[in-house]
């Protein structure tokens, strides 16, 4: 109950802020949005007083506040943009406040490159992947604000890119790109440094303001060691006061709130964010029997299996909640933004399934409470002229508790049913895990000129885990048996353009540096208070280098080719080397990926005229990997779990393309797909050979390999009334088939194989008085299809939720 209360303490507390803002001395002002003819934000717009040095910009939400103009006359402001048509618009006299929403028009005469002076630096950001060689798809969020999703559900639709979860709000989940594994990144720090209470499947949708996808290379200043690409979530970061609340209801008992709110004294440059989510859910979806694909569910009646048709999950509750504030400076002599933060997060995961179907569980679930204080630092023309520096650090603390209080396990009817076939009873388990974590970030950039033409970048990442473990049952302390696991990763990278930047580059080397160690005790009595055996001390130790290379050349203003090679290293995580104590065993001989990867694609975006805007974006890619990370299903005294194992060569390759249209600001359409196949490449089962591997030439199993999806929305605006906007979107997902088990095993006769599925959506938004007030209705898999990702697991069928939202500006 005390989590629940967390995000409207913040809503508080952001209002309080917000109206002590407002009562301060009145102001002549006239604010309002810059927009294109397709409702797209204009950005770094500059507004501007006729007559007078009175002038600002818009920000990413194209918003803009121009304050202390005359009111005892009637006024001009003009309006220019890079690449649109200059406005000039009244502004009445004798009013206060003037609300003044501009929508610009595309000047086709001008070169669609935009001016960095003046940029913010997430503009300047946005800028610098749109010129770059690198495969990257940039996701407006905003345009998702109104939806009841995370930022799962939103990432789903990108192009390339798979999201396998087993049940769920808040189950686990596999992400990859292409077919490999992808790192992912909030606001340029690994998601991994966050704890276990936060994760990509639960971050709704308005605390972001846009998501990144890098397939393949990626660029140095993330710091990863990404193999298929990466994720970049940016989260709202606004200099103006600014407040966003969220409330969604729905299906399985789910309740959704989100709160982000910045606010920035414009005298001491003193400035406060706040960031907050709550998510509960019963995920008491049901699941059901399907022979043809051997999905059984089944009961025990006189100590045997019996089947079901059906039955609803009972044990998969699911909370979390985060509170994140962040207290400093902006706009300084000595720093752009110097902020110390300090992250709280918890979440309650019941466990209703190991990793498969009749692996029920009753009594297990896990909690944890997660702390990190953060320093960062912000500051252009660093020391010297042009050179950026962002310096991050934290030091997190996550406790765990994975516990087990049922005596018995369970069978889908709710009752218990024993493991070993007979009346003895389990012993139950409480495991406490305590993890430290550190983190240290520097990213320098310097321009070698002022318009940016020869950039150099330096990036390095020092990351440090540290686990101990507590059995809190029978008193044992295994904290002096520690595991570690530690990694420095640093990145040097030139960006240059040429021809008159037609060409673009960015060549990059890369190190990585993992050790990982662990002690174990392997001592055993031999009688008479003897022992046999130590404690070993067990160690790793990797050292990689790398390059890639991330080429664009524009053939035209409007389309242009890209090209990019890497030579890619992903580091084992803690989990896949040592467990989460739950559903997945760690495997100590797990080795890093490596694969050599190459992307090409084209590019083609254009304004057919004022009215109709069409881009076409088509990419292939091949990979050749070595010690490819894969997951399986092991069993362990009765019960089921996943393991992370290698395949010693896979060959992957693959293509996919993306078609958006526009019309107006009236209909928006994208439709897109992916095929990316994964043979098994490794030909022989030992060094001498001999023997040819039967799976040589094969589909790595249970990896889905041809996929899309199609996002249509109708829009009208000033429907109802002025300033207001109504949507309707269908969202389809299609999964095509793929196999479960070894695909030269057996055929699709065989039942093993994941069936083909489809899932339709549909959401109806309603927002007025100029997006302030928000209200809308979602619909999932209307047609209650059986979805299912990793190894038969099944997903939630039908759902409806409900969203309100608040947004003040």
């Amino acid at each position: 109950m005390k989590s629940k209360l967390i995000p409207v303490l913040f809503f508080v507390l952001g209002l309080i802020s917000f109206n002590a803002a407002a009562q301060e001395k009145q102001s002549r002002t006239v604010s309002g949005y810059i927009k294109d003819n397709f409702g797209q934000a204009v950005s770094n717009a500059t507004i501007m007083l006729e007559d007078s040095s009175n002038s600002t910009q818009t920000d990413y939400d194209g918003y803009y506040k121009l304050e202390n103009y005359p009111t005892d006359k009637p006024s001009f402001i003009t309006i220019r943009a890079v690449g649109y048509i200059k406005e000039r618009k009244p502004v009445a006299a004798g009013m206060r406040h003037v609300i003044l929403d501009v929508q610009l028009k595309e000047d086709r005469q001008t070169i669609q490159e935009v001016s960095v002076i003046g940029q913010s630096e997430n503009e300047r950001h946005i800028h610098e992947i749109r010129r770059s060689g690198f495969d990257v798809s940039i996701i407006d969020l905003n345009r998702h604000a109104n939806e009841a999703a995370n930022v799962t559900q939103v990432l789903k639709r990108a192009t390339g890119v798979t999201i396998r979860e087993d049940g769920g709000l808040g189950s686990n989940f596999v992400f990859r790109i292409n077919g490999l594994a992808a790192k992912i990144f909030i606001d340029g720090i690994p998601m991994d440094n966050f704890g276990s209470s936060m994760s990509l499947n639960n971050i709704p949708v308005n605390l972001v303001d846009r998501v990144e996808v890098y397939k393949g290379v990626v660029p140095a200043f993330l710091g990863s060691d990404a193999l298929g690409g990466a994720v970049n979530i940016i989260t709202k970061r606004r200099a103006r006061p600014f407040l966003d609340f969220s409330y969604t209801f729905g299906s399985f008992n789910t309740h959704q709130s989100a709160l982000v709110g910045t606010f920035t004294d414009p005298k001491s440059k003193i400035s406060a964010r706040l960031n907050a989510f709550y998510n509960y859910s019963d995920n008491d979806y049901m699941m059901y029997s399907q022979e043809k694909y051997n999905i059984q569910l089944e009961n025990t009646i006189n100590g045997k299996p019996d089947s079901i048709a059906k039955a609803r999950r009972f044990n998969d509750r699911y909370k979390s909640a985060m509170g994140q504030l962040e207290v400093g400076v902006r706009d300084k002599s000595w720093a752009d933004q110097f902020y110390v933060g300090l992250t709280y997060s918890q979440n309650n995961k019941a466990n209703q399934l190991g990793a498969s179907i009749n692996s029920v569980n009753g009594g297990q679930w896990v909690e944890s409470n997660y702390l990190m204080p953060s320093i960062s630092y912000k500051k252009s023309d660093f020391l010297v002229n042009r050179l950026y520096t962002d310096i991050y650090t934290s030091y997190s603390f996550d406790t765990r508790h994975v516990q087990d209080t049922a005596s018995y396990n369970y069978d889908w009817s709710g009752k218990w049913t024993s493991r070993f076939g007979d009346s003895k009873p389990n012993e139950k388990s409480h495991v406490k895990y305590k993890l430290d974590n550190y983190l240290a970030r520097v990213n320098l950039n310097y321009d070698f000129d002022a318009e940016r033409k020869q950039s150099i970048n330096l990036n390095y990442n020092y990351n440090s885990n540290r686990q101990k473990e507590f059995d809190m049952i029978k008193g044992y302390d295994h904290s002096g048996l520690p595991s570690n696991l530690g990694r420095h990763i640093l990145g040097l990278s030139w960006q240059n353009q040429w021809f008159d930047k037609r060409l673009s580059n960015v060549l990059a080397l890369k190190y990585y540096g993992l050790a990982a160690t662990k002690d174990i005790d392997e001592r055993k009595p031999t009688g008479q208070g003897a022992v046999s055996g130590d404690i070993t001390h067990y160690k790793k130790n990797w050292n990689f280098y790398s390059i890639s290379v991330a080429s664009r050349y524009r053939i035209t203003t409007d389309g242009g080719w890209k090209l990019s090679y890497e030579r890619a290293y992903n580091l084992p995580n803690m989990e896949q080397l040592f467990g989460d104590g739950q559903n997945y065993m760690g495997n100590w001989d797990l080795k890093p990926e490596r694969s050599d990867n190459v992307n090409t694609g084209f590019y083609y975006n254009t304004f057919l005229n004022e009215n109709n805007f069409l881009n076409i974006d088509v990419t292939g890619f091949y990979r050749l990997a070595a010690d490819y990370i894969n997951t399986r299903v092991v069993g362990k005294d009765g019960s089921d779990y996943f393991q992370y194992y290698n395949i010693p060569g896979v060959k992957l390759y693959g293509f996919a393309a993306e078609v958006k249209y526009g019309y107006k600001d009236l209909l928006a359409v994208t439709l897109n797909g992916s095929y990316d196949k994964a043979l098994d490449n490794k030909k022989y089962t030992d060094d001498t050979n001999q023997q040819v591997s039967l799976s040589y030439g094969y589909q790595v199993p249970n990896r889905p390999w041809t996929y899309g999806s199609m996002d249509v929305s109708l829009i009208q605006n000033d429907w109802f009334q002025k300033g207001s906007r109504v949507q309707l979107s269908y969202l389809g997902q299609y999964t095509h088939w793929f196999y479960l088990s070894e695909a030269h095993l057996g055929s699709l006769a065989s039942k093993d194989h994941i069936p083909s599925q489809t899932i339709h959506s549909a959401v109806l938004s309603y927002s007025w008085s100029r997006n302030k007030y928000n209200i809308s209705f979602e619909g999932r898999n209307l047609t209650d299809e059986r979805a299912y990702d990793n190894f038969r697991l099944q997903k939630p069928g039908r759902a409806f939720y409900l969203k309100l939202r608040l947004s003040l500006m």
